[in-house]
């Protein structure tokens, strides 16, 4: 076993002890996260934390002061940079073995259907209903599993569409 090997299993060590619980599953899964706000910023440091192994983090916004109160990956010194690539930073700040990589723009521009596919599952961390609609159609037509999150004033929920598990039944 060499250092990284040693590394991943001293990081992991919590994990092992459930016995249900599939690390080496969790670090060879594909991600994409959508939207890297108040949401995907949960979303972001709990797959850090999980070993998730790639996540491409999309958002075209930019950090302002008022996502200081509802962020954790966010800082008063980032104010007017791209939230994805901050996101994308802190994520390797957390987890340094994870594969990240970011895009500034709309998902609409900047993902393609290909690349849908390739993802074990996409998250949908956006605030706005038709953006939900239009990944929730390009996952259906990339058959890949979406999780769509969103908050209201006093809940937070989040839907499956498995569109990736009807088509392995």
């Amino acid at each position: 076993m060499d250092r990284n090997d040693s590394e991943h299993d001293n990081r992991y060590q919590r994990h092992a002890l459930i016995d249900w619980f599939d690390q080496d599953r969790v670090c060879a899964t594909r991600v994409v996260v959508v939207g890297a706000g108040a949401i995907g910023n949960e979303v972001l440091k709990n797959l850090a934390l999980l070993g998730v192994g790639w996540v491409t983090i999309i958002d075209f916004d930019k950090i302002e002061t008022h996502n200081l109160t509802r962020t954790v990956l966010f800082r008063e010194s980032e104010i007017g940079s791209y939230k994805s690539m901050v996101a994308a930073q802190a994520c390797k700040r957390i987890n340094p073995g994870m594969s990240v990589e970011f895009r500034v723009g709309d998902f609409w521009d900047v993902l393609t259907i290909e690349e849908i596919a390739a993802a074990d599952a996409v998250l949908c961390c956006v605030d706005n209903f038709e953006a939900r609609i239009r990944l929730n159609t390009l996952c259906l037509l990339a058959e890949t599993d979406l999780y769509n999150t969103g908050i209201d004033n006093q809940y937070a929920t989040t839907k499956v569409f498995p569109y990736n598990s009807q088509t392995n039944n």
